[in-house]
């Protein structure tokens, strides 16, 4: 038996036209094992940090393309997998039956199980920023133990009977939560065996969340909306996004995104999980969290940022989210 998995990655844009990727067996790393990869030429321009802690490979991209940009990809193992298209989009198209379309839009996330990876990728944008994260079965019934499968629900009776699976068959958008969680495992500035550690609770939170998710994904499956509906509440996301320092009114809109009220609210609530001002709420303190510490930011700049007039209401609605005040940011971030 082979002591290395293999990832082929085929490409017209590639210099060398093939390129095979090496990983450790089982993804296996008593230590952290962290390499930053670049990869340049006339059509791309790509910087990856590769990590391997012991059974997790989190792979942190950011690339210049030139699309469309199209891999024939395969691995010689199956691909278990949480891929957060931060900006960008993926698209897999695979040839075999032991894997299933996967497409990833901007901004966008999802996890899926493929036993066995032949097939194409395609990117559309020219500058893509991810966050993925690879497993092997092994590591999952490790942190969840005998309740893997209780835990897991269909996910885990997949992974038993080694069948593809996609936990959404339509991503869903990267909501405030997890944005706060992937910036504090793209921007870790922790070393050794602090950073695996760290590293590991990050990536076993987010696992939690989506494993919540799948248990309760049957009380949900009456709530699908038509393809439609669906781009009309990612505009109206991306339209709040947009406006944080004085967001539209649901009136407003309901006006821009050409949905009545009533639906907007109700749909909205479907897609995010939360009414649309709780959503803002987190959208401006996932902001307000990346100018304090980031960016350097004032707490009185950061409150304007966001939306507020009074530093004070900032201040209250920051505690009353994060049980800390913003200025404990400033603390952690002048000792870094």
């Amino acid at each position: 038996m082979s002591s290395i998995m293999k990832s082929i990655l085929k490409s017209d844009s590639f210099t060398e036209k093939t390129l095979t990727k090496k990983h450790p067996l089982g993804l296996r790393s008593l230590d952290l094992n962290e390499k930053d990869i670049k990869y340049s030429n006339a059509t791309l321009n790509v910087n990856t940090k590769e990590i391997i802690l012991d059974g997790i490979k989190i792979s942190i991209r950011n690339e210049q393309i030139t699309p469309p940009f199209i891999i024939e990809v395969e691995h010689s193992f199956p691909f278990l997998k949480m891929h957060f298209e931060i900006e960008g989009s993926s698209k897999y198209t695979p040839k075999n039956t032991l894997s299933v379309p996967v497409t990833i839009p901007n901004g966008h996330y999802n996890f899926f199980y493929l036993p066995k990876v032949k097939g194409t990728l395609r990117y559309d944008s020219t500058h893509r920023k991810t966050l993925e994260i690879i497993f092997t079965k092994a590591y999952l019934k490790k942190v969840f133990g005998a309740s893997f499968k209780d835990a897991s629900s269909e996910f885990g009776i997949a992974l038993e009977n080694n069948s593809p699976f996609l936990m959404w068959e339509q991503s869903k958008p990267i909501t405030p939560q997890l944005h706060l969680i992937i910036d504090k495992i793209i921007n870790c500035n922790y070393k050794g065996g602090l950073k695996k550690a760290y590293l590991e609770s990050k990536t076993i939170e987010i696992l939690t969340l989506f494993f919540d998710e799948i248990q309760h994904k049957k009380n949900n499956q009456k709530a699908f909306l038509n393809k439609d509906d669906y781009a009309k509440i990612l505009n109206a996301e991306v339209l709040l996004k947009e406006n944080l320092k004085k967001p539209p009114t649901i009136s407003e809109l309901s006006k821009l995104t050409g949905i009545n009220q009533c639906k907007l609210k109700q749909n909205f609530k479907l897609v995010f999980n939360q009414p649309i001002f709780t959503y803002v709420t987190e959208l401006r303190m996932e902001k307000a969290k990346n100018l304090i510490t980031n960016q350097g930011y004032t707490i009185a700049e950061t409150a304007y940022e966001v939306g507020y007039k009074n530093p004070q209401h900032f201040t209250a609605a920051f505690k009353k989210k994060h049980n800390y005040l913003p200025s404990s940011l400033k603390v952690v971030c002048s000792k870094n």
